[in-house]
């Protein structure tokens, strides 16, 4: 928190005020540099005509990457996140994208004035024609070291285009926004909930010009159903501006845990249930654990490996639509029992031979194949009505050897 950006856009000049005053800008300490947000689409790694979708899935890609909590030795890595998450906000709305794609930076920017006046600042077009000095958005943005004597006066910079003979009325100055990053447990973004924020941060004071650390205790109030990646925007809650202006405001962005039952998929959720072959085939009902407790699911005849059953209204809420839900998804993984009694095994064997009589099973080389793996499967094990049945075999098999035997010698 010891640095601080000043974003300012020239809205007043004009071409030839520009280019007369270039000349004369006065060399800046080391410490001030021109410096450029970079471009939004290319931080997330998208083409300008990629998708919503498109931009959700780099967005997470790259949000699993960057996470703060995965990369605690990398410094680096929670500035990274940051620039993700501002881009996906501005490229995830279509007003705020709109704004970017005809401005840049400067049409997504609080303080720019293109949100305020509801448009182009500038009256229509880009007063600085050809030259870039903000990425293509016509801004100027200034970075200073934040140590004492290195903040720039935004009315520096005006003395610097206008040789100090065009400043600007000075008055109070708003205070700046905050950022920080709040991890929630799954059901407390589901259900919504309270948090006390522990907000730290550096300011300067006025009349000594020295960094006071301030530390207070900001309450959040959690919707339900926010999800990572969401940001809210506490009005007020940042850090204080000069005497009579107010504070900025506290952007915090949410990060959600995963749950080890749950599978989250926007306001829908997934779960695996467990049946038995029986149930597959015959149906019934199985408790099935919701969101809201547990509650019983009808299972249909005849379902099939990774049938899919929608429980309608149990999943998590909408944010902005009143009580509305979304769904959950169950998937059914039938299980396969690795022994069985010699009881269970005759009463299958019947019923593969059912089903064959009827038309419903299989013959042939598949049947051949299925019956090797029912063998390999259940240990190979034969009925004592399969024993009998190949013992008859064998003896007819034998007398029919013997008739063809005496045949050929009576000839």
């Amino acid at each position: 928190m010891g640095q601080k950006r000043t974003f300012i856009s020239i809205h007043t000049m004009k071409r030839n005020q520009i280019f007369g005053c270039i000349k004369s800008l006065p060399r800046h300490e080391s410490r001030r540099t021109f410096s450029s947000k970079p471009d939004f689409y290319q931080t997330l790694g998208v083409s300008k005509g990629a998708d919503k979708a498109t931009i959700k899935k780099a967005y997470f890609k790259l949000a699993k990457k960057y996470h703060p909590d995965t990369n605690k030795d990398d410094a680096k890595a929670a500035d990274k996140f940051k620039e993700v998450t501002e881009a996906y906000e501005v490229l995830s709305d279509d007003k705020q994208r709109e704004l970017y794609d005809t401005y840049g930076h400067a049409g997504v920017d609080p303080n720019s004035g293109f949100q305020n006046a509801g448009g182009n600042p500038f009256g229509g077009g880009n007063p600085f024609g050809g030259f870039d000095f903000g990425g293509g958005n016509g801004s100027f943005h200034f970075h200073s070291s934040g140590g004492p004597g290195g903040q720039i006066d935004p009315e520096d910079l005006f003395d610097a285009f206008f040789g100090g003979g065009a400043r600007r009325q000075r008055g109070p100055r708003r205070g700046s926004d905050l950022q920080m990053h709040l991890k929630l447990k799954f059901e407390e973004a589901v259900f919504g909930c309270k948090k006390d924020l522990n907000v730290r941060y550096q300011i300067r004071d006025a009349s000594t010009g020295a960094m006071e650390v301030k530390d207070r205790t900001v309450e959040c109030t959690i919707p339900a159903g926010i999800d990572t990646g969401m940001n809210l925007r506490l009005a007020g809650q940042g850090a204080e501006g000069d005497p009579g202006a107010p504070k900025g405001d506290l952007m915090v962005t949410v990060i959600v845990e995963e749950d080890d039952y749950f599978m989250r998929d926007g306001a829908d959720v997934h779960v695996e249930v467990p049946i038995s072959v029986t149930q597959a085939i015959l149906g019934g009902t199985v408790d099935v654990k919701t969101l809201t407790g547990i509650a019983e699911m009808k299972i249909p005849k005849g379902s099939q490996i990774d049938t899919k059953l929608m429980m309608r209204g149990k999943g998590i809420p909408y944010l902005n639509r009143g009580k509305q839900k979304g769904n959950q998804i169950v998937h059914l993984k039938i299980t396969i029992p690795k022994k069985i009694t010699a009881r269970q095994e005759e009463l299958l064997r019947e019923f593969d031979a059912e089903s064959e009589k009827s038309g419903l099973g299989i013959s042939g080389r598949l049947a051949q194949a299925a019956g090797s793996a029912f063998k390999s499967f259940f240990g190979g094990k034969s009925s004592k009505s399969d024993s009998s049945n190949q013992e008859d075999k064998r003896k007819e098999n034998k007398d029919n050897d013997e008739e063809r035997e005496k045949e050929q010698k009576a000839q």
